[in-house]
């Protein structure tokens, strides 16, 4: 029988054809595949901006792997140094890639993140100060007569006349009748004082309690008191003894206190002095109408103008007439001064919102009464006061025209721009000028023993820096211009980011801005702390 063979080599060639068209086919593949992507890496700062060295600012930076947050991550934080970048601190990443960290630096500086894969761009941190220290120097507005100038000019031989001649240049030192009219000076009440009663008392001897129309309605002693407040009608008063109510007064348009031992009421017995609860002051002299003021008691001391009122002015210490100190001529023109000032709000007439012709503060003249002239070395004072007081005339202060001269004083010059002086009515209050209120050189001040205002220090924040110039920030503040006086006329601020505001004001309205003692400013300085 015949038997057909198979071809077994055949059948090999053909597996061994297919593996190698396999193998070409898979080699083809990835001969033509696209390459597998690279990651990317990203690093992005934020946070910066303006602040001061005390708050520091929080920077933050976020890492990402080809969109994705890299948690876990070291990420370096630099500081920009010259042309070179140093490292601060190391941070590390959150669960969103986030990182924060605080920085406080004492100048601007610029930061950035870095990692081995990526770097952020640069975050600029701007420091501002935290304060603004001021050196300064001088005390008060700086017109007309400076006290402590007029001690030194005193201790060096120079009588009353030439000092207020030196300190009001063109005035005259002259007379005037003394008629011994009375001076109202309001000692408590609106619109400084909020209470809505007070108390009137004595400390021995006897009191009255008059009406509009001069009749007593309530008297007594030491031992009583008398309560003054408000109604519709005016006033009303409550007289009580250890608290207990001894009587009681209905409403009056005003109601007249008087103590024994004034010119008002004179009956046997002891001298007394009048007190107020709230005010400032003890009164020997003259007497007190209590009236109604915006719903509020309102107490006037009628003083003689020329002598009462001016022994209770505490203006200058008394110690300064003592001997020892030489001092008695600059009491001598205070008086004068401080009297010219009372006359020529005397006939400028009541004010309406105290029915006073002055205040017992620095809104006028500083009054305490009895304080002042039963205090310590109230005798020098009142002789000095005296001592401008003659048969039937004072002495007072003239101007050119023969009228009585506006006599603004103030406590010491300063010395700040190089320039140590008194400065123009104008240049400090803007208002027109007065040929007797003008700059004057004062070397006398400084030299003068114990005055505590040659120099001084202060400070502003830079919350009030901003206020004063509309900036955001403010980097710096300088001085440049000055008036006359030496006093501060134009203040440049600059910005964090260097914009520059100028601003003038009077003297006086730089003092008052800055809060400080005077506008005789040398320097402000920023301070980070």
């Amino acid at each position: 029988m015949l038997q057909t063979t198979a071809f077994p080599g055949r059948s090999r060639f053909v597996a061994l054809l297919a593996l190698v068209v396999s193998l070409a086919l898979a080699l083809a593949s990835v001969l033509v595949a696209p390459p597998a992507q690279a990651a990317t890496w990203s690093l992005t700062g934020s946070g910066g901006g303006t602040t001061t060295a005390a708050s520091g600012k929080t920077l933050t930076v976020r890492y990402l792997r080809s969109g994705k947050p890299v948690k876990g991550a070291t990420v370096t934080l630099q500081r920009k140094k010259g042309s070179s970048w140093v490292k601060v601190r190391t941070v590390r990443t959150g669960t969103k890639g986030r990182a924060s960290t605080t920085v406080k630096p004492t100048v601007s500086a610029s930061y950035r993140f870095r990692t081995s894969h990526a770097t952020s761009g640069a975050v600029k941190v701007l420091v501002v100060p935290v304060r603004f220290a001021i050196s300064g120097s001088g005390s008060g507005h700086g017109v007309g007569m400076a006290q402590w100038g007029a001690y030194q000019q005193s201790r060096s031989g120079r009588t009353a006349a030439q000092i207020l001649g030196y300190y009001y240049p063109g005035t005259t030192v002259s007379t005037a009748n003394d008629p011994r009219t009375s001076l109202d000076v309001q000692v408590l009440g609106p619109p400084s004082d909020s209470r809505t009663t007070t108390v009137l008392a004595i400390g021995s001897g006897s009191w009255q309690l008059k009406d509009p129309a001069g009749a007593v309605v309530a008297s007594g002693g030491a031992a009583e008191q008398v309560t003054t407040g408000v109604a519709s009608a005016g006033v009303t008063a409550k007289v009580t003894r250890g608290g207990a109510t001894v009587k009681s007064v209905p409403a009056r348009s005003s109601l007249t206190f008087e103590w024994s031992g004034t010119r008002y009421f004179q009956p046997t017995g002891t001298k007394a002095v009048a007190t107020v609860a709230g005010a400032q002051g003890t009164y020997r002299n003259g007497r007190l109408v209590v009236t109604k003021r915006s719903n509020r008691p309102n107490v006037v001391n009628e003083v003689v103008i020329n002598t009462e009122y001016l022994y209770g002015l505490d203006e200058m210490p008394s110690g300064w007439g003592a001997s020892a100190n030489r001092g008695a001529a600059a009491l001598q023109a205070q008086a004068v001064a401080a009297r010219n000032y009372a006359i020529v709000e005397k006939v400028k007439g009541l004010k309406s919102t105290c029915g006073c012709h002055v205040y017992d503060d620095t809104r006028s003249q500083h009054y305490t009464g009895w304080k002042k002239q039963g205090g310590s070395w109230g005798g020098t004072w009142v002789a000095a006061v005296d001592a401008t007081v003659q048969d039937g005339t004072v002495t007072v202060l003239r101007d050119a025209d023969g009228l009585f001269a506006e006599t603004p004083y103030f406590a010491s010059t300063g010395g700040a721009g190089g320039r140590r002086g008194t400065a123009t009515n104008a240049e400090v209050f803007g208002t027109t000028a007065l040929p007797y209120l003008k700059h004057v050189p004062d070397t006398y001040s400084a030299k003068a023993p114990g005055n505590p205002y040659v120099t001084w220090s202060d400070s502003i924040t830079q919350s009030k820096a901003r206020s004063l110039f509309g900036l955001s920030s403010v980097r710096s503040i300088a001085v440049t211009s000055r008036w006359s006086s030496g006093q501060v006329k134009t203040l440049t601020a600059t910005s964090a980011t260097g914009k520059k505001v100028s601003r003038t004001r009077t003297a006086d309205g730089w003092r008052t801005a800055l809060g400080v003692r005077a506008s005789w400013v040398g320097s402000l300085t920023g301070r980070n702390s």
